[in-house]
């Protein structure tokens, strides 16, 4: 049996990555790719690990060596014995991957056959997507998008615009063209689909706030650098506290939250489009949702003013600074 190495830091797995991985899947009967770290690099070899074993091919085999090496040969006149010693626990193998020049000297060390594959057919480093994520996001894998993903969630009580401003701030910093960066508030479709009327009960907020969360995470994979949320779990406590009179804040998942809350306010007239509950929850929705942004100590920004178009302007804003702030 053919065995094949390609080791490197995969900080983050990348496209390029992947092509060199197919290519070495079809040279050898086994492929081992083995992912290097140590604690001082700026993200955690483990979670390195996870998002190449989502990415490569089935039947590929991921290796993780989390040790104190040398990262270059002028570190320790031991360099090449010391990651001789290291490899040769994994087994030998008979051919060596990579796109980096050291793969010639490695194959010699431990006696296989360099196979030097460069950038030239896909042009792209993991530090490139480090310093600039939007600009290489074609690039970036699925499991890695969350990471370097900027989310924003529009909180607010109803009939203050949060929806459509939603959507129009998910048209205008969809930068990268994806099919979608918007995650639609699930209550609505549970509330149309399900309630239709009938009362609710306290297992009904905690199925949307399950059901809410684990779409944003699919669609975080496939969505652009920016995800333009509307809602989160903060608004579906806050309906269960109108429409049930209380709230157990603990039965839900606070964690996971977004990089940025665009609250909206209730100046604008309350419209009835056929599936609101009433005016008179809007005022006191508003204070329980800025009390909870603020006891949580989570980033926001009102969004107000009695005219649509200033708060579309306002929200635009809001998140371009922010945006700048934070690449």
């Amino acid at each position: 049996m053919i065995r094949g190495l390609y080791l490197g830091k995969f900080m983050p797995i990348h496209k390029g990555h992947l092509y060199i991985i197919e290519v070495a899947s079809q040279m050898v009967d086994e492929l081992t790719v083995l992912v290097c770290s140590v604690e001082s690099e700026p993200i955690d070899g483990r979670l390195r690990a996870e998002w190449v074993r989502a990415s490569v091919p089935q039947g590929v085999v991921v290796q993780e060596l989390h040790e104190e090496m040398p990262q270059l040969p002028e570190d320790d006149v031991n360099f090449w014995s010391i990651w001789r010693k290291a490899i040769n626990q994994y087994g030998s193998f008979e051919k060596v991957f990579g796109g980096e020049e050291y793969v010639v000297r490695l194959a010699e060390e431990i006696g296989a056959t360099p196979i030097p594959l460069g950038r030239d057919t896909i042009n792209i480093s993991a530090t490139m997507i480090r310093e600039n994520p939007s600009a290489s996001w074609p690039y970036v894998p699925p499991a890695v998008r969350p990471y370097f993903q900027r989310r924003v969630t529009l909180l607010g009580p109803e009939s203050s615009g949060k929806s459509t401003l939603a959507a129009a701030l998910a048209k205008r910093f969809n930068f990268t063209g994806e099919l979608s960066n918007l995650m639609n508030e699930y209550g609505r479709t549970y509330d149309v689909t399900m309630k239709k009327g009938r009362s609710w009960c306290r297992e009904d907020f905690q199925v949307i706030a399950n059901t809410h969360i684990a779409m944003r995470k699919a669609l975080a994979q496939h969505a652009g650098h920016i995800l333009i949320e509307d809602t989160d779990v903060i608004q579906t406590m806050a309906w269960e506290r109108a429409l049930l009179g209380d709230v157990n804040c603990d039965s839900y998942p606070l964690q996971d939250f977004s990089d940025l809350y665009l609250l909206m306010s209730p100046e604008v007239p309350w419209i009835d489009d056929g599936t609101r509950y009433g005016e008179q929850f809007r005022l006191d929705m508003f204070n329980f949702l800025k009390t909870q942004l603020e006891n949580l100590k989570l980033p926001y920004m009102v969004i107000g003013g009695s005219e649509w178009s200033v708060r579309e302007r306002l929200a635009f804003e809001v998140v371009d600074r922010f945006l700048s702030e934070t690449q």
